[in-house]
């Protein structure tokens, strides 16, 4: 495992050494060698420039133009040829010549030669040539306009190679060009000395490369690769569950590396102490979770979760459903008989969530139903059980809750609110609509205060649906509420179903509109139907 290690490592620093060694070494050379040719080029450019405006300013602009209609060379033509050649070798020119040029071609009037030039190549005066690209392209619309022109041209084709080319106009006395003057200076041996420059940095960079490379070689595996691997092999005697004191003042190269044993050694020790932690902890979350199981099925049983919920009752059809935020919630709903003629119905919301909310809970659920099997009304209920919770309610909890009890005989609903949300009412055929209650102040908020009550009567047909505001404010991922107008519609939707389709149509819904955001409150319905 160790050999492997070290292997892998080195080949990988060996390798990145190497490669950044020749790209740098590349880089050096190009930019070096553009760098030098730019040099090179704009030195012999300003050069050829200097030479050829130079001899533009020797030449008579009145008579250089009259060579071409007599064909004769006469003393003048061979002192100024004379001066070209000088310039042409004083200057190391390729070319020099003068010329003048027409729409598709040019014709020479004179060209500068040297003893050791090919005469072959010399052109004489009244010889004609077409226009190169290059030399189209700079000369044509200058010589047109009869204006100044001292274009350069660094490169060429395949005619001259690589060459800086100049060219000034000559002007006779009345400012007009009559021919103009051309220098061409070969870069061929510059750019030959610049490609065995760029050969000798590459020699040097690959030398610099082999002996960095070995020397890394033997500083990787002394400095890195050695402690590394033996710290990989304590961190396997740890992962095997060996004795934690092998690692101690393994490694001492007083640099990083033995900083970094002596972090693995504080985190090997804090592991140990946090596994035996963890071991407590999961102990007591186990405890927990089974206290909290049973807790669940403690509320559960609390709720009447059984339907038909009175199956000798054909007067009415009740159905209810809570699913809590955490094990527990604080929601709660029910629904009891009171004697043979009066049901009683029941929704609330304590605030809080967990454990806390459904003790209270619970103990609210129990004061209310206890109240109520003495036969007082809604409102005498609330009052009631309000100065109870009031008692020794250090968390200042509270509790809103909605209750109403059924004249199984005369229909008559008298119900009272405790700041809990309205429920919805669906009369016969028609659509739901908010049943008109005026909201109280919340349960275990404040001692001795007066509830007030409402009656209606429900006609056979009518649904009245009950819910806490889990179902209305239930989020989705965009931070956005259920919404009472939408709970609204899907009821309306839903409106000829019995009554558990409709509630889990609602919560079906509110699942499909929350999406993947977390439940955050309790979801509880309770609806009931007049048959």
């Amino acid at each position: 495992m160790k050999a492997r290690i070290f292997k892998s490592i080195s080949t990988k620093l060996i390798f990145v050494l190497v490669f950044s060694s020749l790209m740098l070494g590349i880089i050096i050379s190009a930019l070096s060698y553009m760098i030098t040719w730019n040099t090179y080029s704009k030195f012999f450019s300003n050069t050829t420039e200097n030479a050829v405006r130079f001899a533009a300013t020797l030449v008579d602009g009145d008579v250089i133009g009259s060579y071409l209609e007599t064909g004769k060379k006469d003393e003048y033509y061979k002192e100024l040829n004379q001066i070209l050649n000088n310039m042409k070798r004083e200057a190391n020119l390729m070319y020099l010549y003068i010329f003048q040029p027409h729409e598709s071609s040019f014709t020479y009037i004179m060209e500068a030669k040297l003893d050791t030039d090919n005469l072959d190549n010399i052109s004489n005066l009244g010889d004609v040539y077409e226009y190169t690209d290059l030399e189209y392209k700079y000369f044509i619309n200058d010589w047109k306009a009869k204006k100044e022109s001292d274009q350069l041209i660094l490169g060429g084709d395949d005619r001259f190679g690589n060459t800086v080319s100049a060219w000034a106009p000559i002007f006779d006395s009345e400012g007009n060009v009559t021919a103009y003057v051309e220098g061409d200076y070969s870069l061929s041996e510059v750019k030959a000395l610049l490609n065995k420059f760029i050969f000798l940095i590459m020699l040097v960079v690959s030398g610099v490369t082999i002996i960095t490379t070995s020397f890394m070689i033997y500083a990787n595996k002394k400095i890195i690769i050695s402690p590394l691997g033996q710290l990989t092999s304590n961190a396997l005697e740890f992962a095997s569950g060996e004795n934690l004191k092998v690692l101690k003042n393994s490694i001492t190269t007083g640099d990083e590396m033995e900083e970094l044993s002596v972090a693995f050694e504080k985190m090997a020790v804090d592991i140990g102490e946090y596994m035996i932690n963890i071991s407590k902890i999961t102990a007591e979350k186990e405890r927990i979770d089974a206290e909290l199981d049973i807790a669940t099925k403690i509320q559960a049983s609390m709720l009447p979760s059984t339907f038909p919920a009175f199956p000798n009752r054909s007067e009415f059809d009740i159905y209810a459903s809570m699913i809590p935020a955490k094990e527990v919630g604080g929601d709660f709903y029910d629904f009891f008989m009171i004697d043979q003629r009066h049901l009683g119905l029941v929704i609330a919301d304590v605030s809080g969530k967990g454990v806390p909310a459904a003790l209270f809970m619970m103990i609210t659920k129990t004061l209310i139903k206890n109240n109520a099997q003495y036969g007082n009304k809604p409102k005498e209920i609330f009052e009631t059980v309000n100065n109870q919770l009031c008692e020794g309610n250090e968390a200042d909890m509270f509790v809103t809750a909605f209750m109403g009890i059924l004249d199984i005989d005369s229909r008559k609903f008298t119900y009272v609110n405790a700041g809990h949300n309205p429920p919805l009412i669906k009369r016969s055929d028609k659509d739901y609509e908010w049943l008109k209650t005026k909201p109280g102040f919340v349960l275990a908020g404040m001692e001795d205060i007066p509830y007030k009550q409402d009656e209606i009567i429900l006609e056979p047909g009518d649904t009245l649906y009950m819910y806490t505001d889990g179902v209305t404010e239930a989020t989705n991922t965009e931070n956005q509420l259920f919404s009472d107008s939408r709970l609204k519609d899907v009821l309306n939707e839903n409106k000829d179903v019995n009554l558990e389709k409709l509630l889990y149509n609602v919560k079906k819904e509110i699942d499909l509109f929350v999406k993947e955001a977390p439940q955050f409150d309790d979801i509880t319905m309770l609806a009931i139907k007049v048959n």
